[in-house]
């Protein structure tokens, strides 16, 4: 399952105690999920929902904490919908309902952003609007590069009201306008973990974690592996190179060299690829890398010094562009 539904189907299962966090959980699902119409002169109320166990949540919490009768219609997949949707109607109790919840005024008029008891509740209440609001129009994308928990809202007042409760919650959470369509976000990993936390989805939270955890393990250890490849290709062509500049200077300064410098050189020449400490446990007696570094270093300086006092090219006429390249 996505991790979406996990987090949905563990909120929906959520026991919650408290009639402030009910009230404040459907009045924010119903802000965020349900519309208004005017049937026979009559409000009436439908919220859409995606999961059936939200549904029965949203039905129970209606009929227990504000005293109205609400009943289900099963939309079947059709079209670009591919799964079945809930819709909850409350026909006969409808405009008291809008009322309770706070989704129209004391004159009737439909109220754009949360309602103010949501608003200006306690702490368990902005907890409480935010399980609503992810019941309603939630989403949340695998653990990654772009990973982000959003929720869909239905205008730029409800999105910062939802931005706040956030706040509230010492989560940092950002609204933007999408292709006209206002949504909140959260895109920081260990944010998204701690929301999570206090929405009461603490079974999704250690499977997203772990999820989160094993993709920075295999991204560290690819970035690792491309990292030690770089790595030995550059020091392969770098010996390349340097053999071939020993071989120019060994060709320039002919038998003036020093022997221990010739020593090293010729090591340097047969040996391309090896590194440096690889030579130095090569040479009879056996030297360090320094001081095998050392000796190449004093020829090529030698035979420089030659190829200008006789204006002859340098060390560096033997080498080539795939040598030279970073």
């Amino acid at each position: 399952m996505a991790m979406t539904g996990v987090v949905k189907d563990e909120l929906s299962r959520l026991a919650v105690l408290k009639p402030c966090c009910r009230k404040a959980e459907v009045s924010t699902l119903l802000r965020f999920a349900s519309g208004l119409h005017l049937v026979g002169g009559r409000i009436v109320i439908e919220a859409e929902l995606d999961t059936n166990v939200t549904a029965r949540r949203l039905i129970k919490d209606i009929g227990e904490v504000f005293g109205h009768k609400a009943e289900v219609l099963v939309l079947a997949p059709a079209g670009l919908r591919k799964g079945s949707r809930y819709v909850v109607r409350v026909y006969r109790d409808g405009e008291a309902l809008a009322r309770q919840t706070g989704l129209i005024d004391n004159h009737g008029r439909p109220v754009r952003g949360l309602p103010r008891q949501v608003v200006s509740g306690a702490t368990c209440d902005a907890e409480a609007a935010w399980r609503g609001a992810f019941l309603a129009h939630g989403s949340l994308t695998e653990p990654g590069r772009s990973m982000s928990l959003e929720v869909t809202c239905p205008g730029p007042e409800a999105a910062l009201a939802l931005v706040g409760s956030a706040r509230r919650l010492k989560i940092h959470a950002k609204a933007r306008e999408v292709r006209g369509v206002d949504r909140v976000v959260v895109r920081d990993g260990d944010a998204i973990s701690a929301l999570l936390t206090r929405l009461g989805a603490h079974d999704s939270v250690l499977a997203w974690e772990e999820r989160r955890m094993r993709r920075e393990v295999r991204a560290t250890a690819h970035r690792l592996a491309n990292f030690d490849d770089a790595n030995l290709r550059r020091s392969a062509r770098a010996a390349v190179a340097a053999g071939a500049r020993v071989q120019r200077a060994l060709e320039i300064l002919g038998d003036d060299a020093p022997e221990h410098l010739v020593v090293a050189g010729r090591l340097r020449v047969e040996h391309k690829q090896a590194s440096l400490e690889e030579l130095g446990q090569i040479a009879d007696p056996p030297l360090t890398k320094d001081a095998i570094a050392g000796r190449i270093r004093r020829l090529l300086a030698m035979a420089d010094k030659r190829a200008s006092d006789l204006g002859i090219a340098s060390t560096d006429a033997n080498l080539t562009a795939d040598m030279l390249a970073p």
